[in-house]
């Protein structure tokens, strides 16, 4: 009796503390993996692999230890990420010590540069167990821990299926900061008057709304009474514009219309001039004429149409107050297809009212300028001049040049020779670095850069440029020391790149409160939408100036999360219409996986499949 009470307490003391290598691999389906997010994400073109295991009460032997090493497989091959050890009460070493009795949890976190085709790849994890009184601190893989210490392969476990891209559709195209332009293109002008006309006409009247606002007609009546002080200028310029929401070809020819029609109420005035200056000049009756004529030779008379005023519209919306004015301007600039440039800016009037009540009205006009010493070049003569040789230009024209041209590899060229001539001129090294990190060239702009750091080491554009580089270059500590130093110099354009950066480092709280006073901003849905707030997504993308194809594609993501089909097949094809290389994506992403087997969105994707 004393003997089996004996053997009972014996197997009693052997099982209490150490279950062994067998029960805990017979017993490792008990453990729980939890992939956070599951499935895992990309951030930073990098894959983020985290999971928490929970361990089970009385499973982990106090006398063993676990070898965890997680490996990434894909179609192309397998990474084996950096291992991790868990190890019993009794065994000493490094490792993550895990109770017998209450069992315990622990957190894994790797990552690995991402690359295209991993987007289907799974994580797994098949834990080698083995007793010890210390754990293996030499062995890196586990072929070797299951040598060097006789270990036991477990079960493998599925950690993630998949690996979740919509963190690159984060809009990391920064706001570079260009000098202001100090070129006035109004030297030499005594005085000017606008005459202004209603939407899509060329009709003047100066009845309209416009022209009774600002009294054109009695500053257009003004201009007799200067020549008649002054004399006739050295040179009189009508120009025509029109406002640049409608389509280009119209528009030029509207820009037309209205400069001639304004030429010919102009010469009804001159003529009224000349007539006076040949009464006071007792001239006679028969050689008025003759006078008149030989008077307007010595005066040069332009009639210019300048088509869509591009120029005039991003000073006005700089000097607006519309809250996204920076935005309004940096799509206006960057967007190089005038179809899509119009159309974007009739969604931002939709939007913005104030364009379509304050500043397109005031760009439908046509100007008569008066020159009583040389007039300044006009746009176009700029243009063709610097493509001839800029040398013949000064340095304020150049970049002025510079800043109207829509090309950026010619902006580039411009700005290049701005250095070499001008090489004492920040704003020229400033700029020409900007330019090159819209380009993509990070060593040119760290170039032109420091440059404009020595020769103007506070500015607020530079200081921004100088975080918009070091963020391309992944430096995150220095461009978070640019960019706050730039906000303290007063730069605005800081405030929207610091949003980026915080979106690259997965600081989604940070962004959200430099977000808060946004709206109908990409970055702001895609924020929303990592916070689970997909239905505010959906609203900040409903309002987006451009419904490009990102804002679509976006938008069927967060209608997949809600389990919407019908909404996320109408964006998705809108995407894939607007952007054909997003059906490779859309065919592996796995936000679409539970729509992966229908037979519709199979349907969509062979329809976009090129054969």
């Amino acid at each position: 009796m004393k003997r089996t009470l004996f053997l009972m307490i014996l197997a009693s003391l052997l099982l209490t503390g150490c279950n062994g290598l067998s029960y805990m691999r017979s017993h490792h389906g008990d453990v729980r993996y939890q992939a956070t997010p599951d499935p895992v994400e990309t951030r930073n073109n990098k894959v983020i692999v985290k999971f928490v295991g929970v361990i089970p009460q009385k499973y982990f032997d106090k006398k063993c230890a676990m070898f965890l090493q997680p490996v990434f497989t894909w179609d192309s091959g397998s990474i084996a990420l950096e291992p991790m050890t868990l190890k019993g009460e009794d065994v000493s070493g490094a490792g993550t010590r895990i109770n017998y009795e209450m069992g315990g949890r622990f957190t894994y976190t790797d990552m690995f540069d991402f690359r295209p085709g991993m987007e289907t790849g799974k994580v797994t994890l098949a834990p080698v167990g083995y007793k010890a009184s210390a754990t293996d601190d030499v062995s890196r893989f586990a072929e070797d821990v299951m040598e060097r210490n006789d270990g036991m392969l477990f079960s493998e476990v599925l950690i993630s299926d998949g690996v979740n891209t919509t963190s690159q559709w984060i809009d990391i195209h920064g706001m570079i900061s260009i000098a202001p332009v100090n070129y006035n293109k109004k030297e030499g002008v005594v005085d000017a008057a606008d005459v202004y006309f209603p939407n899509g006409d060329h009709v003047l009247n100066w009845n309209f709304g416009m022209n009774r606002k600002y009294d054109t007609y009695n500053m257009f009546r003004d201009l007799k009474r200067i020549m008649l002080e002054k004399g006739l200028p050295k040179q009189i310029n009508i120009t025509g514009w029109s406002s640049p929401e409608g389509e280009e070809r119209f528009n030029a020819g509207l820009s037309k219309r209205r400069a001639d029609v304004v030429t010919e109420e102009f010469r009804k005035l001159l003529d009224e001039v000349l007539t006076v200056m040949a009464r006071r000049a007792k001239v006679k009756q028969q050689d008025v004429e003759y006078y008149k004529y030989n008077l307007l030779k010595q005066v040069i008379i332009t009639t210019r149409p300048a088509g869509e005023d591009w120029v005039h519209f991003v000073v006005m919306v700089e000097n607006s107050d519309i809250e996204e004015r920076h935005n309004v301007i940096n799509v206006v600039e960057t967007q190089q297809n005038l179809l899509k440039r119009e159309q974007m800016l009739r969604n931002m009037a939709e939007v913005y009212p104030q364009l379509n009540e304050e500043i397109f009205p005031s760009l439908r006009r046509s100007q008569v300028a008066l020159y009583y010493s040389e007039a300044r070049k006009s746009d176009p003569e700029l243009l063709k001049q610097v493509q001839i040789d800029p040398s013949r230009l000064s340095f304020d024209e150049l970049m002025y040049v510079s800043y109207i041209n829509y090309s950026y590899d010619a902006k580039m060229k411009y700005y290049k020779w701005a250095t070499e001539h001008f090489a004492n001129e920040w704003a020229a090294w400033n700029n020409a670095g900007a330019v090159a990190f819209y380009l993509d060239d990070l060593d040119e702009a760290e170039r032109y850069l420091n440059v404009a750091r020595e020769l103007n080491p506070h500015n607020p554009d530079v200081l921004n440029n100088m975080g918009l580089l070091y963020m391309g270059k992944q430096d995150y500590s220095l461009a978070k020391y640019y960019f706050d130093e730039a906000l303290q110099q007063g730069s605005t354009d800081a405030e929207q790149n610091i949003v980026i950066l915080d979106l690259e480092r997965g600081n989604y709280e940070d962004a959200m409160k430099h977000l808060k006073k946004k709206s109908c901003n990409f970055n702001l849905a895609y924020v929303q939408l990592a916070s689970g707030e997909v239905n505010a997504a959906i609203r900040t993308l409903d309002c987006c100036l451009d419904q490009n194809a990102e804002v679509n594609y976006l938008r069927a993501v967060c209608y997949a999360r809600l389990g919407d089909k019908a909404n996320c097949y109408k964006n998705l094809k809108a995407s894939l219409d607007q952007e054909y290389d997003y059906k490779y994506k859309a065919e592996v992403d796995v936000e679409f996986r539970a729509f992966r087997e229908d037979p519709e969105f199979k349907e969509i994707i062979k329809l976009y499949k090129q054969e």
